[in-house]
This record gives structure tokens, sequence and C-alpha cells, in this order.
């Protein structure tokens, strides 16, 4: 629910953003700078989590506290008249989202260890649904207050049930725990001290999630705006182009938790199955960013492409939280820096497009350019995980040539 949270509120504020926007005199892209600000807070968010929700703290209190916090942003924002106030309230709406979403994962790590992948892709999959549903809110409510009140009464209820459930860290709780966690095998010691001192591993799937996210929150923000300056679909119907893909983002998700319990349960310890799903789901959003970009003028294209990208884009996250768990100890560290290259994400990509839109011969085009970027970019560093983790180290007396090893379960 907590997760469920996160998604409203990211999906709201780029829905919404027209409407807010007019409310303090001025218009989405030139004030463009509110992803930064919201961008500044998340980060923030996310490095401090590694101290909050460190022992002796519970995470639970914190994200209680930090949704009672949420909750009055989300009910302030429909009195916002000024751009100033705007930005402040981005700000601490992407601190309270990093710190509740940062602290999902990492409690999320601590009570299911080994097999926390398929439920870090649940996670993701409530964020997809809850997302998925704040358009259809926007289409039913007539005016900004009565959305975000109908949003805010979500929050208080997660607030509520937060209070009913037992703290991960307590002793019923903890003693399911495996003793210990993934890790990779076969690398020299120096080379695995290496990668896990400085958290290369974890940096370099954080360079995916920034990927990631950044185009899904752009898609959410302008997605709207392209649908008007475009004209490709009448603009009577840009809220049912966001519902479409947030509707499809679900679907995807669902559809990899579905294949993360399949591997778990054919009791797949090795991280090669996941990969060739995960890159068979970035395909499928390579597509769908291709197919506006090269159809701009075409209804069937873009219609095509919200479902191919939403598609394609949904479970990634859920297979990179998987990988990470996989190959990394749970860590409140670790963690938080992959959570800092979601949150970066979400706030930088979004505000470069506002930048070519505006300054660039690009203009509404830049959104299909920027689908299209943000489903390849993560492939390098998809492939940069292998040898970080699974290239054998070869002795002096060994003859044979070098040989992928799978990860072993504890």
């Amino acid at each position: 629910m907590a997760m469920g949270v996160c998604g409203v509120v990211l999906t709201a504020i780029g829905s919404t953003l027209d409407e807010i926007a007019v409310n303090c005199g001025t218009t989405s892209t030139a004030v463009g700078t509110v992803f930064i600000a919201r961008g500044a807070g998340a980060v923030a968010g996310a490095l401090v989590s590694a101290k909050l929700y460190s022992p002796p703290t519970k995470g639970n209190t914190v994200m209680m506290c930090t949704m009672v916090v949420l909750t009055g942003l989300l009910v302030y924002i429909p009195f916002l008249t000024n751009v100033v106030g705007l930005h402040i309230i981005f700000c601490g709406l992407g601190f309270c989202t990093a710190v509740t979403d940062t602290g999902c994962q990492i409690m999320t790590r601590k009570v299911q260890g080994v097999q926390a992948g398929p439920w870090l892709g649940a996670n993701t999959v409530v964020f997809g649904v809850a997302g998925a549903l704040v358009p259809l809110v926007d289409i039913i409510t007539t005016d900004l207050f009565t959305m975000y009140a109908t949003l805010s009464t979500v929050s208080v209820i997660t607030l509520v049930t937060l209070l009913a459930l037992p703290h991960p860290e307590s002793a019923d709780v903890m003693k399911y725990l495996p003793e210990k966690l993934n890790k990779g095998v076969g690398k020299s010691k120096a080379v695995d001290e290496f990668i896990t001192k400085y958290y290369v591993t974890e940096m370099t799937i954080g360079s995916m999630v920034f990927w990631f996210i950044g185009g899904k929150v752009l898609c959410s923000s302008y997605i709207e705006d392209y649908v008007v300056e475009s004209g490709v679909i009448p603009s009577s119907q840009k809220e049912w182009a966001l519902m479409t893909v947030w509707v499809f983002i679900a679907v995807g998700r669902f559809a990899g938790l579905h294949d993360q319990i399949r591997l778990n349960r054919m009791g797949v310890k090795g991280i090669h199955p996941l990969y060739t799903s995960l890159v068979l789901w970035i395909s499928c959003g390579i597509v769908g960013g291709g197919v506006i970009f090269a159809f701009q003028k075409s209804q069937t294209a873009f219609w095509a492409s919200m479902v191919l990208y939403g598609f394609g884009n949904g479970p990634c996250v859920g297979y990179c939280y998987d990988l990470n768990n996989r190959l990394t100890e749970a860590t409140e560290q670790g963690m938080s820096i992959v959570m800092f290259g979601l949150n970066f994400g979400a706030s930088i990509v979004p505000y470069a497009a506002t930048l070519l839109w505006d300054d660039t011969p690009l203009s509404y085009r830049v959104v299909p350019v920027s689908l299209f970027v943000s489903m390849i970019a993560p492939l390098p560093f998809l492939y940069l995980t292998r040898p970080l983790n699974n290239v054998t180290s070869i002795g002096k007396d060994d003859d044979k040539s070098i040989k992928t090893v799978t990860v072993e379960s504890a």
C-alpha cells in the first residue's frame, strides 16, 4: 500500500501539472524546474534513507511519519497559487516518496532475504496499478481539490494500516530471515572486495533504473501535452492516452511478477534466465518507443506505441531489483544507491526534455525521442553487470577456458 501511494503521487503530479501550473499563472513546460525541485528532494530522501532505516530505528515508524507529511502536502496542492510554493511542495513530495519507496525495498529484503526478488517485483506491481488508477480518478473527478482529497484518503488509510503491522525488525519476524544472502562466486578476492566496498553493482543497476523511471515519468508528465501539440489523436482523448500507458505498465508488471515467481519455483539459482527475460522486456519497450518515433502522424502507431512501451517498460524496474537482490548483500546503503539512481532519473530526464522542448527545434517531438532513448540506454549497463559478478577467476594451473558461473543461493 505504501508503494501504491508512491505510484499515486508520481502519476498525479505529472497528470495534473497543467492544471496546477495554470493556478500558479504559468504553463507546465515553462515550470519544468519543478522536476529539479522534486529531484533534489528525492535524491536527499534516498541518501538519508540509509541512515533512517538502519537499526535501531523501526522502519514502519519512519514510513508513518513520512506519510503524515506526504498527506499534508497532497491536501495543499489544490491551493497553490505561486511558483515558489509549487517548487517547495514538489521538493517535499520528492523527499517523502523517496524515503517511503526506499524503505519498502529495504524492509522487503530484510524480511524475505534470498526470496525477496518476486516480492520486490510485487511492490512495483502495486506501484503500477496505483498509477493506472490515477488517470481514472482524474476523469471521474471534476476539480483538483476533489481529486487530491481522494488521493490523500488513500494515504491516510495506508498510514492507519501500518499501525497494525508488525515491525520487520521485530524478533518474531527476523527469526525467519535466512542467515546469509546471495553473493557472487568465482571472482578473485580483491575484485570481490572492491565491488562490494564501493557498491559497484548497485551503482550499475541504479544507472539502469535511472533511464527506466526517467522515461516513465516523462511519459506521465508530458504525453497529454504531446497529444495536444502533435494532434496525432483528438485532444479530448489525452487522458485516455495516459491511462493506456499506465494500464499496460500494470499488466506488464503482473506478467513480469509471474515470470519471477516461475524462476524461483523452478529453483533457478543463476541469473542467466533473468537476464534473458529482462532483455525481452526492454526490447518490447524499444519497439514501442521506435513506433511512435517512426510514425508520428499515425493514430494506430500512437496507440500501439502506448501499449508496447507501457508493457515493456512496466516490469523492468522490478527485474532490476531482483537482479540486485541476487548479486548483492542486503544493506541499507546499497539499496539507497539503487534508489538514488531511480529518483535522480525521475527528475533529470523530464527536466532535460522540457529544455529540449522549449529551446530546440525538436519541440513536442522530444517525447518519442526520449521514450526510445530511455529504453536503449540501460542495455550497456545490463551488460556490465555480467563481468562484474559472473566471470570466473582462472588460476595458473587451469587450462580450461573462462566460464560463466551461477550465483548460488545461500
